[in-house]
């Protein structure tokens, strides 16, 4: 190499030196493919500065202040024909609310539905009525 293209390519702790981190950050760059490194003989390695530059980027990308939101977002009043619309689904919700139970069920509640269900398959049961012995007298 000349030794103006020396100045071109730095070695891995050189480049690490150059970026402020370690050089097994920059071996990890080489190997993630983020950061561009060429061969120099067997055993060296050595990276462009261009390709150093490069790597270095803002942290945030910065854009023009267009104002606040508040001043971007246009807010329209809407038409008496959405306003109806919009009071008619309310309605339509508190008409459904009534209609709903959404609190979870007690054992009470979960046994009354059950015997409901029992009365419209198969009618009411049939009680029986016992003696103080525990024997049955009759059904019906």
């Amino acid at each position: 190499m000349t030794h103006a293209s020396e100045r071109d390519f730095y070695s891995v702790p050189q480049a690490a030196k150059r970026l402020g981190v370690s050089p097994s950050t920059v071996w990890r760059w080489i190997e993630a493919d983020r950061l561009p490194a060429y061969r120099v003989g067997p055993k060296n390695i050595r990276i462009k500065k261009q390709d150093l530059d490069r790597v270095v980027q803002p942290a945030r990308a910065t854009r023009k202040k267009e104002g606040s939101t508040m001043e971007r977002i246009r807010i329209e009043q809407p038409s008496k024909q959405e306003i109806a619309r919009r009071q008619a689904l309310v309605q339509k919700i508190l008409a459904n609310r009534t209609k709903r139970v959404i609190s979870p069920l007690t054992t009470t509640d979960l046994v009354q539905q059950v015997r409901e269900q029992e009365y419209s398959s198969y009618g009411k049961p049939r009680t029986a009525r016992y003696r103080p012995s525990g024997r049955c007298l009759s059904r019906g």
